[in-house]
């Protein structure tokens, strides 16, 4: 497929070619990865080709696999993560200079058209499809500008050969008087020889990098006002505002982001329990900061029971609340209440926002569970069944499965052996209603290989077949942990 992406700047009788052949593959193979890695292939070629035709027809299909209720859910998500890829610069394209293969991202501008192609297709989008954007966005956000990320029209092949220039700036000489005394120089009275200066490129993708991202948040409030849109989606978008300090933003972007909440808050056309919501998310952070640094301001007996909480007072001191039990269990003391466990694994009903209730719930726990928090695991594979029955649609799958994953060192902690739960997930993949759904189950199970890298395995080797790209995800991961075991 890489052979075929190359195709791109050759001559345009070889770009149909190429197209012709990548879109064949993205409709009728009948290997459901090999599609996959067509419509990736795709993507590149609707916006990095230089001919018009060939951009329009890739971006014709690629419009159709969204539209279509033909095509598989997992293909709709590669359309929508690949083309974000491209904006990131994880998808790219390959050249060799001076023996070494370097990957290149586009062009910044090429990045902006991608990143319009999914802002534009949004409103047509199916709940399901909204929320895995939403999802896709975030990450954007979080991306941090890198020299594996640069694109092509910024960072040559000079430039990505040095990274230690990238990272430290490039070594100049300090310039002295004419008149200096050469003993005072010698001396160290002017200072070191040389000093370090930030490349002209690194702070020419810092600026480009946060331009992609304004994009992006100067969209937001449009959907934010469509109040007929899932209360679900529209509230992950508005909390996106407690999340600044970890867009890896430079401070006048950082400020004009800043701003533009203070617009979403006075704008009535966004409901108003949205905007009490971002009220909620800029207390967290004028608290706590975020992540949380501080204790929670409430006493104990005030957030006991956050469960049943309102759904801003959850937004606003859930996450300080473990933080404060991660301390406490770092210094050999009880949590104390709530219990972390039952958090993850409370039930909720059907309402708009219990769902979101739910949404922070498991982001919260599954985060201070990265982050070393130990939580009970008795019991752990019978609530893990159950909290998966309770799952009403794949939308709530991904913030659960993603918790699950995150059990498995509290498992180690407590020398619980993971056999159960692995047997549990991977069966649930074998069952699993389409791939989306599969390699959820899959990705909890390599989450836990990283912690029980032998019991994974072997559990792994039960699974039914794989197609291509999922097989490739799961061998990647287990020579990464036997080449660092």
């Amino acid at each position: 497929m890489e052979k075929l992406k190359s195709q791109y700047e050759s001559s345009l009788q070889e770009q149909f070619s190429a197209l012709q052949e990548i879109r064949y593959i993205s409709k009728h193979m009948g290997e459901p990865g090999k599609r996959e890695m067509a419509l990736r292939a795709l993507i590149f070629f609707a916006f990095a080709s230089d001919d018009g035709d060939i951009r329009d027809r890739s971006i014709s299909r690629l419009e159709t696999v969204l539209d279509s209720p033909e095509w598989p859910a997992h293909l709709k998500y590669t359309v929508i993560d690949s083309t974000i890829d491209l904006v990131t610069g994880e998808l790219g394209f390959q050249e060799t200079h001076d023996g070494m293969i370097m990957q290149f991202g586009v062009k910044s501008s090429l990045r902006e058209d991608a990143l319009q192609f999914v802002l534009n297709t949004y409103d047509d989008l199916t709940p399901e499809l909204q929320y895995h954007t939403v999802s896709a966005l975030h990450r954007l956000l979080l991306t941090k500008p890198a020299l594996e990320n640069c694109p092509e029209n910024i960072c040559d092949e000079d430039v990505r050969k040095n990274q230690e220039e990238w990272d430290l700036g490039r070594e100049v000489k300090v310039l002295v008087p004419d008149n200096a005394d050469p003993n005072a120089v010698k001396a160290g009275a002017y200072g070191p020889a040389t000093k370090r200066e930030i490349l002209d490129e690194r702070e020419d993708w810092n600026e480009e990098m946060d331009e992609l991202k304004e994009v992006v948040w100067d969209w937001i409030e449009d959907p934010l006002e469509v109040r007929d849109s899932q209360f679900l989606i529209r509230g992950r978008l508005i909390r996106f505002a407690g999340d600044i300090e970890r867009f890896s933003l430079q401070e006048a972007m950082e400020n004009d982001f800043r701003e533009q909440i203070s617009k979403w808050a006075e704008n009535e056309d966004i409901a108003v329990d949205l905007r009490q919501l971002l009220g909620a998310s800029h207390e967290k952070v004028k608290l706590y900061g975020f992540p949380a640094t501080k204790s929670p301001v409430p006493a104990e007996e005030k957030y006991a029971g956050i469960i049943q909480g309102p759904l801003n007072f959850l937004e606003t001191h859930l996450d300080a609340i473990l933080h404060q039990q991660q301390e406490r269990q770092k210094s050999g003391f009880d949590t104390g209440h709530p219990e972390t466990i039952e958090l993850a694994f409370t039930s909720f009903d059907e309402t708009e926002e219990a769902l979101l209730k739910r949404e922070i719930m498991l982001e919260n726990v599954t985060f201070a569970l990265q982050n070393g928090l130990l939580v009970d695991t008795k019991d752990l594979t019978s609530r893990v069944v159950k909290a998966i029955e309770r799952a009403r649609s794949e939308t709530e799958l991904v913030p659960l499965l993603k918790l699950v994953g995150a059990l498995f060192p509290s498992l180690k902690a407590q020398k619980r052996k993971p056999r159960s739960l692995f047997e549990t997930l991977v069966e649930k993949a074998n069952a699993a209603e389409n791939l989306s759904q599969r390699r959820l189950y899959l990705d909890a199970v390599l989450a836990g290989a990283v912690v029980f890298p032998e019991d994974a395995n072997f559990n792994l080797a039960s699974a039914a077949d794989q197609d291509v790209v999922t097989q490739h995800r799961i061998e990647s991961v287990l020579q990464n942990l036997e080449e660092t075991l």
